[in-house]
């Protein structure tokens, strides 16, 4: 629960500083301010949907049996329990 109180404070005080710093800018119209103050908001949230997966797996451990069946399934194989198989070839 720390973690994500400490991110949020984190992500809101970086949001203000940077929408305070495109608001004082003389460079930009009144609507690009609001557009680039918007993306600052909604970009690392966007980013955070994206790769909360990645980062967060709700399967944090793999046995090495799944991992073989998962491998052998990509492969197309069947880990050797098929008629005349390489492990059967090596006894010949």
């Amino acid at each position: 629960m720390e973690f994500y109180l400490i991110t949020a404070t984190i992500y809101l005080v970086l949001t203000v500083f940077t929408s305070l710093k495109i608001a004082k800018s003389v460079m930009l119209s009144r609507q690009q301010k609001t557009i680039n103050m918007v993306l600052n908001a909604l970009i690392p949230i966007l980013w955070l949907y994206l790769t909360y997966p990645i980062i967060f797996p709700k399967d944090r451990i793999m046995t090495k049996a799944e991992r073989e069946r998962i491998i052998a399934e990509e492969s197309g194989s069947k880990l050797g329990d098929e008629v005349g198989s390489s492990r059967q070839a090596r006894y010949l």
